[in-house]
C-alpha cells in the first residue's frame, strides 16, 4: 500500500477581521497528509482547527500559501472546480453529524451520488456497500432522529465515502459521542482509513483518538508546534 502524500498545506495564511480585532486563525501552517494514515490535529478551541480543515476542504480559501491535492492547487482553483473536487476526491465528517433529518439512512448516504448524477443502478450498489460496510443495513429506511449519536455519526461516514474520495476531513467526529461509542467510530475511521487507502484528517480534543493516530500535530494560536 502506497504512503504517497496525497494533500498538502504549505505556508496556510488565513485572517478574520480587520486591524485591531484581527485574528490569525492560521499563521504560516505546514501540513503533508499521506494516504493510508491517520493525521489527526489538536489543540484548544480557538487554535484554527477547523479552519485549517476549512482550507485544506476547499471550503474557504487560504489568504496565503497554497494547498495542493496531488498537483492541483485548490487555493487558486475556480469554485465549480472546488465544487467538483468536493463531491468526487474529497470526504467531509462533521461534529454535528450534518444529516438532513426528513431523508432516510440510504437517502442520506445517496445525496452525494445524487449531486454527481450518478448511474442509479451505480447509486444503489454503492449504497448498500456502504449501509453494510458501516454496520447499518438494518437502518436503510430510518431516519436521523430514530438513530443514536453514534449510528447518526457512521451515516455522516458513509455519506463521506460515497463519492470515493481520495481524502477525509473529520471535524471532532466523537465530541458528541459517549466513550464507548466514540471508540466504535473511530475504530471504523481507522479501518477504512486503511482499508481504502484514505489520506484522513481528524481534528480532536480526544486523548483516545490522539492515541491511534500514525501522525499528530499541535496547533495553537493558528501555528504547528508540535
Amino acid at each position: 500500500m502506497s504512503h504517497d502524500v496525497v494533500l498538502r498545506g504549505e505556508g496556510l495564511g488565513r485572517e478574520f477581521g480587520r486591524e485591531a480585532t484581527l485574528v490569525h486563525a492560521l499563521a504560516g501552517v505546514d501540513i503533508a497528509v499521506p494516504a493510508g494514515r491517520l493525521t489527526v490535529v489538536t489543540g484548544r478551541s480557538g487554535a484554527g482547527k477547523t479552519t485549517l480543515l476549512n482550507v485544506l476542504g476547499g471550503l474557504d480559501r487560504p489568504d496565503r500559501g497554497r494547498v495542493l491535492l496531488g498537483d492541483e492547487d485548490l487555493a487558486a482553483a475556480s469554485e465549480a472546480r472546488l465544487l467538483e473536487l468536493r463531491r468526487t476526491r474529497i470526504g467531509f465528517i462533521f461534529q454535528d453529524f450534518g444529516l438532513i433529518p426528513v431523508l432516510s439512512v440510504a437517502e442520506n448516504i445517496e445525496v452525494p451520488l445524487r449531486l454527481v448524477d450518478a448511474d442509479p443502478a451505480q447509486r444503489r450498489e454503492r449504497v448498500d456497500y456502504l449501509l453494510e460496510r458501516t454496520g447499518l443495513a438494518h437502518h436503510a429506511k430510518h431516519r436521523p432522529s430514530e438513530l443514536s449519536g453514534g449510528q447518526q455519526q457512521r451515516v455522516g461516514i458513509a455519506r463521506a465515502l460515497a463519492g470515493t474520495p481520495d481524502v477525509i476531513l473529520a471535524d471532532e467526529p466523537t465530541a458528541q459521542l459517549d466513550a464507548d461509542t466514540a471508540t466504535s467510530v473511530m475504530q471504523l475511521i481507522l479501518d477504512l482509513t486503511a482499508e481504502r487507502n484514505l489520506a484522513t484528517v481528524v481534528t480532536t480534543h480526544d486523548p483516545l483518538v490522539v492515541e491511534r493516530a500514525d501522525q499528530v500535530l499541535h496547533l495553537a494560536d493558528g501555528r504547528i508546534v508540535g
